[in-house]
């Protein structure tokens, strides 16, 4: 009989011992029970379960990195939206200079003040004032008036700050310019208020001693007009008087002229004409900061989403979990010609060879599927079809789960399947034997004890809590573990991946 021969009698046998293989008959009699997890694992004496990832932030940062983008995009798009609903606002600003006059006096602390330009910010502020601002600007609303304005004393000097927004810049300088003017011409009147009554009282004394030189002049005419008879004594106390009142008159005339009842007491140091600019933020700000805080929320919710993360490819150190990835292959579909099958020749070369062993005798890996939530369930079919393909001259595929049921003797169809095994690898260096996922079925552990190694065939989202529980799991059997399979773009479809049943 030729080798090919044989082979395919090898094949035969060992499907049609197998094909009616059960779940619940490798339950009951090999006493498997899928809930009990071994403390330690034979590949690396670390546990499984408590193993911890060292911590990495740059590399947690480069894992979601699509994360801090979306972060940073939504930050942005908010700034955006809010700078765009903003209304437009103007703020004239016009710097008065405030001159000491009057009785006034340097306040308490210095700062190189000679008058307290505090108070006058106050007064500035006053009700009265904002309404004559508000009645000069068309009768304007005074509540608006009030919050859009503004008046303080600049740290130092005598020196005050008007501002006056508005929807566009003419209108923001001319109510700044408006408020300037009706603040200047209240100080003017009250600063001189003081002048100005000085003025009157001696206006009023002026008055009164012109009618007193006036009447002191009847009377010396009087006197003189009574020639021999006019007493010169009266008549030197009339002139005395007179000369007196004639000397207080020329002093309050004096007096009068020196003084100036609307001296300056403030002007506008720069106008409001000049500093007029965009109120608030602008808008490239406003989209840079949200852009910044997206950035930030987007750093912090990375290394929150990696920290609670337990996908593999989002794993720091697998090796440190006792887990070794042999290969990443891409998964193969329905039509496996419009697939390249990279990496599938190298993993076979990395399945039928070990270091020290007898290459005598072929070898027999059982392909393992973790879960079918994010692979198909054929994926161990596909990937030893694959392996298989590529290598054909050394790899041989055999499926052992298929079935409907069975109800022969268990110890001699575990003795079959394991003599068809040993059969197969005199016939091919590498025998393939995928199995169902761990989730489908628990058939998987149980071929595990009766091949050479165990590998485990995961995708990039694949939990690593679930490939530690699995490695777990075979950590009973005599079988070689701890090396992975991991499979990249992965398609499902509804009738590779059928709802999940409960075993």
């Amino acid at each position: 009989m030729s080798d090919s021969n044989r082979r395919d009698a090898s094949r035969a046998r060992l499907s049609t011992v197998v094909t009616r293989l059960q779940q619940s008959v490798v339950r009951r009699n090999l006493g498997y029970d899928p809930t009990i997890v071994a403390e330690y694992r034979s590949t690396s004496g670390v546990s499984g379960v408590t193993a911890e990832r060292d911590p990495d932030l740059l590399a947690a940062l480069r894992r979601q990195w699509m994360v801090i983008v979306a972060c940073a995009v939504v930050g942005a798009g908010i700034g955006w939206l809010y700078s765009s609903t903003l209304a437009v606002t103007f703020e004239a600003r016009s710097t008065l200079l405030l001159v000491a006059a009057g009785d006034e006096e340097a306040p308490g602390g210095g700062r190189d003040r000679t008058l307290d330009v505090d108070t006058w910010a106050n007064v500035a502020r006053s009700t009265e004032m904002l309404g004559a601002v508000a009645e000069e600007l068309d009768g304007a609303d005074l509540d608006d008036v009030r919050e859009r304005t503004t008046a303080a004393a600049a740290p130092t000097g005598d020196v005050m700050i008007i501002t006056f927004e508005a929807p566009t810049s003419d209108e923001a300088v001319e109510g700044a310019a408006v408020y300037s003017t009706i603040f200047l011409d209240a100080r003017r009147t009250a600063v001189n208020a003081s002048t100005v009554e000085r003025e009157r009282q001696l206006e009023t004394l002026a008055g009164d001693l012109a009618q007193e030189i006036q009447r002191l002049s009847e009377q010396i005419d009087a006197e003189e007009q009574r020639g021999e008879f006019a007493s010169q004594s009266r008549l030197s106390v009339l002139i005395a008087a007179q000369q007196r009142a004639t000397d207080q008159l020329a002093d309050i005339n004096a007096e009068l002229v020196t003084i100036d009842d609307d001296v300056e007491t403030g002007r506008v140091l720069i106008d409001p004409a000049t500093s007029v600019q965009r109120a608030g933020l602008g808008g490239n700000l406003i989209v840079l900061s949200g852009l910044f805080a997206g950035i930030l929320l987007g750093l912090i919710a990375a290394l929150l989403k990696d920290r609670y993360d337990d996908r593999l490819d989002s794993a720091a150190d697998l090796e440190a979990l006792g887990i070794s990835e042999i290969a990443r292959v891409p998964h193969i579909g329905g039509d496996r010609r419009a697939t390249p099958l990279d990496g599938y020749s190298r993993l076979a070369t990395r399945l039928a060879f070990v270091r020290g062993r007898n290459l005598a005798v072929g070898r027999t890996v059982l392909l393992l599927p973790v879960e079918s939530r994010t692979m198909p369930t054929n994926a161990a079919v596909s990937v030893a079809g694959a392996i298989e393909q590529t290598a054909s001259d050394v790899a041989l595929s055999v499926s052992v789960w298929a079935g409907d049921g069975f109800d022969e003797n268990s110890r001699a169809f575990w003795a079959a399947v394991s003599e068809s095994l040993e059969g197969l690898k005199d016939e091919a260096d590498l025998v393939v034997v995928p199995a169902l996922p761990l989730d489908r079925s628990s058939i998987g552990i149980a071929l595990a004890a009766l091949v050479d190694a165990a590998v485990l065939v995961v995708s990039e989202q694949t939990p690593v809590r679930e490939i530690q529980t699995a490695l777990d799991d075979l950590n009973g059997t005599d079988a070689r573990c701890g090396e992975i399979v991991v499979l990249t773009s992965v398609r499902r479809l509804d009738s590779d991946n059928p709802v999940r049943r409960s075993t």
